[in-house]
């Protein structure tokens, strides 16, 4: 019994407030702004596990994106719609439809474009979020990892200098986009290039490069993973002016585990080189030779 009373004074003190809130349209302009920004950190909150779990995808970005417009501009409608001055321009206005298309095309020309291969991007998903691109914006040259992307722009967090660039959807949409993960079944492949001199025995090279690539941790997750079978391909690229070219492939997961893998590669590399007299890195040598000066003087060579 008690129960039921305290409800329905709850009640009773809900709906008084709700009546002084809605009789002065300043307090009810106040209570609706405020009831806005409540419900954009609530479709926040609602897509936080999908980004959690990594689940979020551009679509679901760009889907709370819209939840997030679609609610300030049906609120911000609702109090521009409280003041009479206000509310009668836009009547107005909506009451000659050629004139607002007119109005929208030319003002929100760029923005509708921009939203419309926003969408265009989240259904066909060239890209996904956390992916690392490669594209040309405007002549500018970008890698990095995609952040986010909204109904006007996607953001690329750049890999030089971790800044977050900020590139309008048409732009994204119409640029040439290289997506190291576009498959996440492929592996990650690279080139390990270096010289070796002449005199170095060619085949103990070839032997302990293969090695040193096998004994790699990271390369050797992949191979597993990846059923990997094949040996290590390692070609002579070029008989050089200064020495042998070699050329090794490195696989790994991901682009990044194949930077650390190939840098360890070299390490290793340099230690084996160094321990084993048979096998030399080659580099330029310069010979300086003086020509004969006063007669009777040989010349010389340094």
């Amino acid at each position: 019994m008690e129960n039921n009373e305290n409800y329905e004074a709850l009640k009773g003190s809900a709906r008084t407030f709700l009546q002084l809130v809605t009789s002065d349209n300043l307090y009810y302009g106040i209570f609706l702004f405020i009831l806005m920004l409540v419900l954009v950190k609530v479709i926040d909150l609602l897509f936080l596990p999908f980004r959690k779990v990594g689940k979020e995808n551009i679509q679901m970005n760009f889907l709370k994106a819209c939840l997030k417009v679609f609610v300030i501009i049906t609120i911000g409608m609702r109090i521009f719609s409280l003041s009479d001055a206000l509310s009668g321009f836009t009547s107005h206005i909506l009451m000659s439809s050629s004139l607002i298309v007119v109005v929208l095309g030319f003002v929100f020309q760029e923005g509708l474009s921009n939203i419309v291969h926003g969408f265009i991007l989240s259904i066909f998903r060239p890209f996904n979020l956390g992916d690392r691109v490669h594209l040309t914006v405007d002549g500018e040259s970008i890698t990095g990892y995609v952040q986010a992307i909204d109904l006007r722009h996607t953001i690329i967090q750049n890999v030089i200098n971790s800044s977050h660039v900020i590139v309008p959807n048409s732009k994204m949409d119409l640029c040439v986009i290289d997506n190291n993960y576009y498959r996440k079944e492929q592996v990650s492949s690279n080139f390990l290039d270096f010289s070796v001199t002449y005199e170095s025995d060619l085949e103990a090279v070839i032997k302990t490069t293969e090695e040193v690539i096998l004994a790699d941790p990271l390369v050797q997750v992949t191979r597993v993973e990846k059923k990997i079978t094949d040996p290590v391909g390692i070609m002579v690229r070029d008989l050089g002016d200064s020495g042998i070219a070699i050329r090794a492939t490195v696989v790994t997961r991901t682009v990044e585990e194949n930077f650390k893998a190939c840098s360890d590669i070299r390490r290793n590399l340099v230690a084996h080189f160094r321990a084993t007299p048979a096998m030399e890195f080659a580099y330029p040598h310069v010979e300086v030779v003086k020509g004969q000066g006063r007669q009777g003087d040989s010349p010389s060579v340094s």
